[in-house]
């Protein structure tokens, strides 16, 4: 499902096929979203859209993995436990988290099996 928020932001509702993923920053990531209602100017994230969404401005659109919580729980029963840095690349507070508590809930997973 793909709507246009009163500022023209393009939401888009997807599935992902995994969302814990190694990273060099700690054990893993998980990003519950790609991209950011905000736009803000000085974030460091804005690189990690360039290949996805090459024609999108920052700021311009959000990726909602609808999934991600499903996905997490299956995920973490069959990879070790490590420290997890949730919402690398994007903001996990956004607006569209108030309606969605996707990272809740991948928080609320990872605190269960012991993800630091």
């Amino acid at each position: 499902m793909v709507t246009l928020d009163t500022e023209g932001c393009r939401i888009r509702e997807v599935e992902c096929k995994s969302v814990l993923n190694k990273s060099g920053l700690a054990d893993y990531t998980v990003n519950c979203y790609a991209g950011c209602e905000h736009g803000c100017v000085y974030c460091y994230a804005r690189f990690a859209t360039r290949f996805s969404h090459p024609s999108e401005p920052w700021g311009s659109f959000v990726d909602i993995k609808v999934n991600a919580p499903q996905v997490l729980a299956h995920e973490v029963r069959r990879k070790s436990v490590g420290r997890v840095f949730v919402s690398s690349v994007c903001d996990g507070w956004q607006p569209r988290e108030a309606s969605y508590c996707l990272t809740r809930q991948c928080l609320e997973i990872l605190v269960h099996h012991q993800y630091l």
